[in-house]
């Protein structure tokens, strides 16, 4: 076996056409008087309709028949320059993408030359080019992989009379069907089905929210003269559509994308009101306390320095006069020129200040407050604790050990969702197994009173379908039409949903109880404790100072 290879150069760079004759000295089948430029005519006519150049610029001919034929043939092909071109003996260089998506002639004389049909997947455009003396072998060949293979292509049969024979076998229709050599149309296939039934694999508690995906198919099916059914027992052999609740890690070439979308979310806890005790701290934010506070001390400071009578005092003293001051006015003797003009602006100052608080705590007790809500990513890793699993580990969140609780005000969750956030919680509740009636009513309401999707997304893309590769082009054609009609919100906007909705308490609407203002009375007792003690511990002091002056 002699085996010769030739590079075409052009431009000073590398074709991407290479050709392997294979040349058998065992061969001793004559050659028939085949018209070249007829037979070339036809093959490439044929070949333009069924594998566009913007959509397949690229063509693989195998060359498995004998040498006289590749040399009547391959150089009429090879110089048509609208393809780029391999030719070789095997299907060589086959990337997923061409095993997928590519356009083949094979120029063959022996069934055995068919063995490398299977490598392609049934979307891929293939041409079979073969003497009539096969024919019969061809269509009663008992290999089955074999037929199935073949059955994707289309067969060119020559003959010894200049003569050429188009077959093409309908996998919808179960025919075979010809097509005229000398006004070569190849028919649009997909345009009646023939009842060809539609399996899309879809889980039973998404197709009871999604129901546009059913609509959607009932609408292809009567376009196109097909039947469809839904069903959530997967079968790789009749599923033929698998709508992908997320695509990631998702790199197969035949998704679709579609209508909707899909992302990752981040469920939350809600923010709770805030205590009542909590208006005594929120009219001020900390900066305020914190000047108030540094005011404070540099002026118990000053009058301790430059003091002429409260300056006398400890300057714990000073420091609790100067709140009192503030509060309810002066309580001690003060006099002097520094001490007089400072502790007038101070009071000043302060009736400002409490007039301010006053009225804004006035104004928060009308109405609910409450806590900042998590919403971006910064927020989620200080906040959010995630049960450690695959999800967390992969965005690198905070988790908490497995089987331990970190409390509701914590504990997030990822999930997958579609379009929203309400359907996404319906689809969840078709999950709950209970056999209380209400069950799934009581999950929507607990998980909207509770938690809530926060607005940083993750990998959010249009909703994508996983379809066999002989309905690819036409799932391509009606998802872009429902693209341009807006078909799919103006469904779900007009169709009547439950509105399972949650809105902050605005106005406070409740008579204020004994629990609410519990942890001002814990203060109020702490602080009588605490100023009986100090009262005590002040006597016995006393007593002994007064002693030990008494004995000396």
């Amino acid at each position: 076996m002699i085996k010769r290879c030739i590079y075409l150069f052009g431009s000073g760079v590398l074709l991407p056409c290479m050709v392997f004759v294979q040349i058998c000295s065992c061969s001793l089948k004559s050659l028939p008087a085949i018209e070249p430029s007829f037979f070339t005519q036809s093959l490439l006519e044929l070949h333009r309709q069924l594998c566009p150049a913007e959509k397949y610029p690229h063509l693989m001919i195998l060359q498995l028949s004998n040498q006289d034929l590749a040399h009547a043939v391959l150089p009429q092909i090879i110089s048509e320059p609208t393809y780029t071109k391999t030719v070789s003996i095997l299907p060589v260089f086959l990337t997923k993408e061409t095993k997928v998506h590519s356009c083949c002639i094979y120029i063959v004389d022996s069934i055995e030359d068919f063995d490398t049909v299977s490598w392609f997947e049934e979307n891929v455009k293939i041409i079979y080019l073969y003497p009539e003396s096969m024919f019969d072998v061809v269509q009663y060949e008992p290999n089955v992989t074999i037929t199935q293979a073949l059955r994707k292509g289309y067969h060119i049969v020559y003959d010894l009379d200049h003569t050429l024979q188009i077959y093409r076998w309908n996998r919808y229709s179960h025919q075979r069907t010809t097509i005229d050599p000398h006004n070569i149309t190849v028919p649009d296939e997909m345009r009646d089905l023939h009842g060809y039934k539609i399996a899309m694999y879809t889980l039973e508690e998404i197709s009871q929210v999604m129901t546009f995906d059913a609509y959607f198919l009932e609408q292809i099916a009567n376009k196109r003269n097909a039947t469809v059914m839904q069903t959530d027992e997967y079968s790789d052999d009749r599923t033929d559509v698998i709508p992908l609740v997320s695509v990631r890690n998702m790199i197969y070439p035949w998704i679709v994308p579609s209508f909707g979308t899909t992302f990752i979310a981040v469920v939350v806890p809600r923010v709770k009101p805030k205590p009542i005790v909590s208006i005594l701290i929120d009219p001020f934010d900390l900066y305020v306390w914190i000047t108030y506070l540094v005011l404070v001390l540099t002026m118990a400071i000053s009058i301790s320095l430059f003091g002429k009578l409260l300056g006398r005092r400890h300057f714990m003293e000073i420091v609790l006069e100067l709140i009192m001051m503030c509060l309810a006015g002066p309580s001690r003797a003060y006099g002097g020129t520094f001490e007089n003009r400072i502790i007038t602006l101070f009071c000043l100052m302060s009736i400002a200040l409490v007039s301010s608080y006053q009225s804004l705590i006035i104004s928060f007790m009308s109405y609910v407050r409450y806590g900042p809500e998590i919403n971006t990513l910064e927020e989620i890793y200080e906040h959010c604790l995630f049960q450690n699993d695959s999800d967390a580990q992969f965005f690198n969140f905070k988790t908490f050990p497995n089987g331990s609780n970190p409390g509701t005000n914590a504990a997030c969750r990822i999930v997958p969702a579609r379009d929203n956030e309400q359907q996404t919680i319906i689809m969840a509740s078709n999950t709950v197994v209970d056999k209380h009636a209400y069950a799934a009513e009581h999950h929507i309401r607990y998980r909207i009173e509770n938690f809530r999707f926060a607005k940083t997304k993750f990998i959010e893309y249009p909703l994508c379908w996983l379809v066999k590769m002989h309905l690819r082009e036409l799932f391509l054609f009606y998802t872009q039409a429902v693209f341009e009609s807006g078909i799919y919100e103006y469904y779900y906007n007009n169709k009547s949903q439950p509105a399972w909705q949650y809105k902050h308490r605005t106005f406070v609407n409740q008579v204020v109880m004994m629990k609410d203002l519990l942890l001002l009375w814990y203060a109020y007792v702490v602080g009588m404790v605490v100023s009986m003690l100090s009262f005590a511990a002040e006597t016995v002091v006393h007593d002994k100072a007064i002693k030990n002056t008494v004995n000396k």
